[in-house]
């Protein structure tokens, strides 16, 4: 099977709490990429970089087997963040951005299901809206990208709501901040009527130790175990992309959630940085094996 990614590819730097800097590929088509092949699925990458890229990050994606291999050499540089890791959360700052994706770069690409998961953006509303109505595969959006702007000395801030709508989505994955952007709420009750509103069909949403997800009319959640951690960056990245493949592959969302929650935990578990902390399927596997029947509901 064969998922198509859509985002652009980041050169991160990553300062953790204890001071230590790593510089690391990231962006949704590493951290996404990897994963889904965990799953045994063939990956295209839609996505933009700069001459910058050199020689090492190239051989990363041939050896991984991430096809990129449709996407040239764009005139702008590759996005780059500085992420620096925080007791609570992380501060994110833009240092140089990357060309946008078009429409030409979508067309004809056959594929199983599409993960969509702009960085900043990327992604304009035209390629998002012709993917999501190209044909019945399925969709999953993290819309991050979308909620964000770059503030004073290119600090990365959330937005307070968009200027265009989400709809006909399959999944959407969201952070509290994230949720309150598109939706205007954080209450569920509320998240559901937009939910429902924009016939979106499965509504995924990270808070503390805790993975919601709203799907027709209830709501499912199960906890996350507190794991100290040295660097969670693309932990959202690979909870959308193992959601997306074990539903695609299984056609069941409960265990789909509970493939992406335990993807989410294997890789938190390793405690390692950057790209090396995608975990392996034996251990995404048994973890989902154990959360399937710790999986909570509610009538909303």
């Amino acid at each position: 099977m064969k998922i198509t990614i859509i985002s652009n590819i980041a050169l991160d730097r990553i300062i953790n709490q204890d001071g230590h800097i790593i510089d690391s590929l990231g962006g949704p088509p590493c951290y996404c990429g990897l994963t889904s092949k965990q799953f045994g699925f063939k990956v295209e990458l839609v996505t933009k970089f700069g001459k910058d890229l050199k020689g090492e990050h190239l051989s990363f994606f041939k050896e991984n087997d991430l096809d990129i291999h449709k996407n040239i050499f764009s005139e702008k540089p590759t996005t780059r963040f500085t992420i620096k890791i925080m007791e609570k959360g992380r501060e994110i700052s833009l240092f140089a951005k990357g060309e946008s994706i078009s429409l030409s770069d979508v067309e004809n690409i056959k594929t199983d299901c599409w993960l969509i998961s702009p960085i900043l953006d990327e992604v304009p509303e035209e390629v998002l809206n012709y993917v999501i109505h190209k044909d019945d595969k399925f969709v999953m959006l993290d819309p991050q990208g979308y909620t964000r702007h770059v503030g004073n000395g290119g600090r990365i801030l959330t937005r307070k709501g968009l200027d265009f709508s989400l709809q006909d989505i399959d999944a959407i994955k969201l952070d509290p901040d994230e949720l309150e952007c598109v939706s205007g709420t954080i209450d569920f009750n509320e998240a559901q009527k937009w939910k429902l509103k924009n016939k979106i069909k499965f509504l995924i949403f990270t808070e503390n130790k805790t993975v919601h997800m709203l799907h027709n009319d209830k709501h499912y959640w199960l906890g996350i175990d507190d794991v100290r951690t040295k660097d969670s960056t693309g932990a959202g990245d690979i909870l959308s992309s193992a959601f997306t493949c074990s539903y695609v592959k299984e056609n069941d969302y409960l265990w789909a959630l509970s493939f992406g929650v335990g993807a989410l935990m294997a890789s938190l578990k390793t405690n390692k940085n950057g790209t090396e902390k995608i975990p392996l399927y034996k251990h995404i596997e048994q973890n989902a094996s154990y959360n399937y029947n710790l999986i909570k509901y509610e009538n909303i």
